[in-house]
């Protein structure tokens, strides 16, 4: 029987420790992938806002209203390379629709757009880093059916499965390049530990707008002002998965021409409550896995995997010891019988 447990005790450590190398090295990655089509909806909304809304502009109205309510929504799906090409094995190709409007009842909603676009990015799977493998683009044009071709560089729509606190490289999609997102530390977001990355962006010339002299304070009917944008954007990360739980804003777009300027839009948008919650229940259950695969799973096997196979070691030496001790036993005892059978022997 404790030659029985011995063995099981050894098998069992061995295939503990087999298990701490198969975790990391053949499950892992198998579970960190993304998506091929996520269908996420990402809601943002700030209160006390400046903006410029344009069609009250063209309509000829000022525009420019303050304290106001933006809302601005971003659908990611996966879709198809435009120039037909296969995707290829470990990366992915994303379509991001977005689009900004004020939520003012007072206006028609025909006219409370403040900006919108599409962007298709393809990117590595497991780094997050943009490939440019499949016809990426970018429709600024609502009349645009086709788009501009664009070269994406850095990080787009997810950092890296396994996360770490240093610097990264964020695509921005105004400026259309990365600007440094800056590690600053870590933060719990619902329960969920997060890594909080800061990306800032000083004032950047994005194009020019034909507009009138009088919104710019000239004199002139008409000016092509400057427009000027400017953020600084917080990313709450979930480090496991690389998935952005969280995000908030502090945008200055502006218009600019001979040192005067209008803003377009000014203030701040963050995640809505229920965005933030539904990234946090979809993400939370797929980082314990991943955390249990890297990290909890092999550091328990190669724990508990020696120590087993040392008890069922221990097990059979001390089993083998006391058996050899019986058997001596049963000798010497044989040992007295067969000399006692002599004496008898030798008085008869």
């Amino acid at each position: 029987m404790r030659r029985l447990i011995g063995l099981a005790l050894i098998g069992f450590g061995v295939f503990c420790v087999a298990f701490a190398i198969a975790l990391p090295n053949f499950v892992y990655p198998r579970v960190a992938k993304v998506p091929e089509n996520p269908q996420e909806k990402i809601v943002a909304k700030g209160t006390g806002l400046t903006v410029l809304v344009p069609a009250l502009v063209v309509k000829g109205g000022n525009g420019l209203l303050t304290d106001q309510t933006v809302i601005s929504t971003r659908y990611v799906q996966g879709q198809v390379p435009p120039n037909g090409s296969k995707v290829p094995d470990g990366q992915a190709f994303y379509r991001q629709a977005y689009n900004a409007f004020v939520d003012n009842p007072s206006i028609d909603p025909a006219d409370t757009l403040l900006e919108a676009n599409i962007e298709a990015a393809s990117f590595d799977g497991f780094t997050g880093e943009a490939t440019n493998c499949c016809g990426d683009y970018v429709i600024e044009d609502p009349t645009d059916d086709v788009g501009e071709s664009v070269k994406h560089r850095g990080l787009v729509f997810k950092f890296p499965f396994k996360t770490e606190r240093k610097n990264y490289e964020w695509w921005d999609s105004t400026i259309k390049a990365t600007a440094t997102a800056r590690y600053d530390g870590t933060e719990k977001i619902n329960g969920l530990v997060t890594y909080r990355f800061i990306q800032v962006i000083t004032d950047e010339v994005v194009g020019t707008e034909a507009v009138p002299g009088a919104m710019v304070g000239s004199d002139e009917q008409s000016v092509n002002a400057d427009r000027i944008y400017a953020t600084k954007r917080t990313l709450w990360v979930e480090p496991n998965t690389g998935a952005v739980v969280k995000g908030a804003e502090d945008v200055n777009q502006r218009l600019s021409y001979e040192g005067k300027s209008a803003p377009i839009i000014y203030g701040h948008l963050e995640f809505t409550p229920e965005t933030v919650q539904n990234e946090v229940d979809e993400y939370k259950p797929l980082a314990w896995r991943l955390a249990f695969v890297t990290t909890w799973g092999p550091v328990g096997g190669w724990v508990a995997g020696p120590i087993l196979a040392l008890i069922g070691i221990t097990i059979l030496y001390f089993g083998r010891t006391e058996s050899r001790d019986w058997d001596e036993w049963d000798d010497d005892d044989e040992d007295e019988d067969d000399e006692a059978d002599d004496r008898s022997f030798a008085r008869s």
